[in-house]
């Protein structure tokens, strides 16, 4: 009875480590939500602050720094959206037509009479009739 009584205490204790690891990630969770919470209110108060800021209204003082790097940072994204404009303003235009260009006159091909009496073309080196070749 002994060997039962001790497995039983061991599923006890398995199931209460269960039981307090389920709690434990459940808390966990809630303390993530209300993390995620205060980010977004400070998400909100640093968009308020800069508001007042482009209104030309005073907010804390100490926030100046960031108001001028957040500046500089709206800044740059206007000037990389005036050049995305421009790339696609670029891309959208018609292409140029290509100048023509003259051909070259094809030259006279002099043809030359094989041995067997077939007329071979310049450049060819065997004739086409009986094969003889020319130099």
């Amino acid at each position: 009875m002994a060997f039962f009584d001790k497995l039983g205490g061991i599923a006890k204790n398995i199931g209460d480590k269960a039981s307090d690891t389920i709690e434990t990630t459940k808390l966990s969770g809630k303390i993530k939500a209300e993390k995620t919470a205060i980010t977004a209110l400070e998400q909100q108060i640093g968009a308020y602050c800069y508001q007042q800021h482009q209104a030309g209204q005073a907010c804390d003082p100490g926030a100046a720094e960031w108001l001028a790097a957040i500046d500089g940072h709206n800044t740059a994204i206007a000037e990389l959206q005036a050049e995305i404009a421009r790339i696609q303003a670029a891309a959208a235009a018609p292409a140029p037509e290509p100048m023509p260009v003259a051909e070259p006159a094809p030259a006279e091909e002099a043809a030359r009479v094989c041995a067997c009496g077939a007329a071979v073309p310049a450049g060819m080196k065997f004739c086409g009739e009986c094969g003889a070749r020319f130099e």
